[in-house]
């Protein structure tokens, strides 16, 4: 009876297994062709991709990007370190403006940090199937898949920070994995500079369980000396422009229904992955607590096998706490989901790490992935009818964007642009203004709008590109009062392509 029981379950985990496979390869076939139609195609889909096209080109034309003051055009603002934008360089000289190339390293950073993820996952358990399923878990989420090839630095930052959590699983009593975590953690600060909380917590906790702790001070020592001395570099290079565009101008408000509205996105959706990170770190917590505990108190030497919990709780449960708080910074003012990349990574190592946890235990295991599976499923459903058609809606406009490029070739001036932004570096043409930003800069009274208001008066470009799509207001979230005032009252709207009013200035 007890032989037939364990086949029974033995059995019953083989199925769920492959089913979870299964909607995991699905998932990441949805990922590739999602991901494949973005890179190749040759026009802007976001906001942001033009700002970093422009700083790419700058910076191969050996320019400034990080300016000092906004009292002169261009108006433009370099919100992040330089890392992306100088791989895109050598690109940028050789082969002219484009999107492609920031896009393909941005894709490839996220197929990396699905690979760290699963390595990570594996030097941990050893556990294979484990493993697999939390680094192609990475691919399922909605969030990675709308975002991870736009020609923007996050897929890179995270890219470099799991690199740097698998190098210090990986080679945790090697000098040389010390220093190669070290320099992964400042490159993925120096690409996005939000990325110095979660990876950096998550590698000095794994290094702090066990004798010698000097390591984890060490780690420390390395990453915070790294990171210092290309900030005074960067300030000495650019007479402090990198300060005030990177921290400065970059500090928006922060608004409390954002944060609301994605914390009931990720309570719609992905309950019950949040409820198994939250009991895997909760458990291990427990476990951990329990064992490290003696008559007299905390042993003074927990080891993880004496710790109770599992190995990869010390990695992935501070890295899943620091994900969550870094997580909560999408209240800001234009903040998207970008924001979430490092939480979609710590629930892929929970994910990972708690169905390793499981063992033997065919019933318990078999449970865990069925669910598993049931929630990918689920989240491949909501990535269909909710945020690939984002990115592919404007794949599907080609020709309409081309009559904007077209527009913006033909100008004969400088063009100002929102959603489009991109298409003015991919004409030859520097980026005069960026709207968005610089509105959060006017509200905070540290950019004076009025001379660029007055050549708005003045009727001094050609043209104005503005998003209206349908369902969302761009012109009032991007742009000030005093700019829209002039702009209605100046220009008028003369044609209309991809959802956007182009203006030309009013006879």
């Amino acid at each position: 009876m007890q032989n037939l029981a364990r086949r029974a379950g033995q059995g019953t985990m083989i199925l769920a297994t492959a089913w979870l496979l299964f909607q995991l390869a699905l998932a990441a076939w949805l990922f590739a062709r999602h991901d494949w139609a973005v890179v190749t195609f040759p026009y802007p889909v976001d906001y942001g991709e033009g700002p970093l096209l422009d700083q790419a080109l700058r910076l191969a034309r050996l320019e400034n990007i990080y300016r000092t003051s906004l009292d002169a055009p261009p108006y433009t603002i370099s919100n992040y370190p330089p890392l992306f934008p100088l791989l895109q360089v050598p690109f940028a000289a050789a082969l002219g403006p484009a999107l492609w190339y920031g896009r393909a390293i941005a894709a490839l950073s996220m197929l990396a940090a699905a690979l760290f993820v699963a390595l990570s996952l594996h030097t941990l358990t050893k556990d294979l199937v484990a493993s697999a399923a939390g680094g192609l878990l990475v691919l399922a989420f909605p969030y990675t898949l709308h975002w991870s090839a736009f020609n923007r630095v996050d897929s890179l930052a995270l890219g470099l920070s799991c690199a740097a959590l698998f190098a210090v699983a990986r080679w945790p009593h090697r000098r040389a994995g010390l220093v190669t975590t070290a320099l992964l953690l400042t490159a993925a600060i120096f690409t996005r500079q939000s990325y110095a909380l979660a990876a950096p917590l998550a590698a000095f906790v794994w290094l702090l369980r066990e004798p010698p702790r000097r390591r984890a001070f060490a780690l420390v020592a390395l990453t915070g000396g790294a990171c210092l001395a290309l900030l005074l570099a960067l300030q000495l290079a650019t007479g402090g422009g990198f300060f005030f565009n990177v921290v400065t101008a970059n500090v928006n408000p922060f608004v409390w229904a954002n944060l609301r509205y994605r914390l009931e996105e990720l309570r719609d959706h992905l309950l019950p992955l949040l409820a198994a990170a939250g009991l895997f770190a909760l458990l291990g917590a427990w476990y951990a607590g329990r064992h490290a505990l003696g008559p007299g108190g905390w042993r003074s030497s927990p080891t993880p096998r004496a710790a109770g919990a599992p190995p990869a709780w010390w990695l992935v449960a501070p890295y899943l706490v620091g994900a969550a708080l870094s997580a909560l910074t999408i209240g800001k003012t234009g903040s998207n989901v970008n924001y979430l990349f490092e939480l979609c990574a710590a629930l892929s190592l929970a994910a990972g790490a708690l169905l390793a946890w499981a063992g033997r235990r065919p019933w318990l295991r078999a449970a865990l992935a069925l669910g598993l599976a049931l929630q990918v499923g689920a989240m491949a459903a909501w990535s269909r009818a909710d945020y690939a058609p984002r990115a592919l809606g404007k794949v599907a406009q080609r020709a309409e964007i081309e009559r904007l490029l077209a527009v913006v070739e033909g100008a004969g001036g400088p063009v100002l642009a929102d959603e489009y932004m991109g298409l003015i570096p991919l004409a030859g043409q520097r980026l005069y203004f960026q709207p968005f930003e610089l509105k959060q800069l006017a509200e905070a009274g540290v950019w004076d709008e009025r001379p660029f208001t007055r050549q708005l008066d003045a009727r001094e470009f050609p043209a104005i590109l503005i998003y209206d799509p349908p369902d969302w207001n761009s012109f009032d979230e991007r742009w000030t009062g005093r700019q829209q005032l002039y702009i209605l009252t100046g220009y008028a709207p003369a044609e209309r392509y991809a959802d956007t009013i182009v203006y030309r200035p009013a006879r």
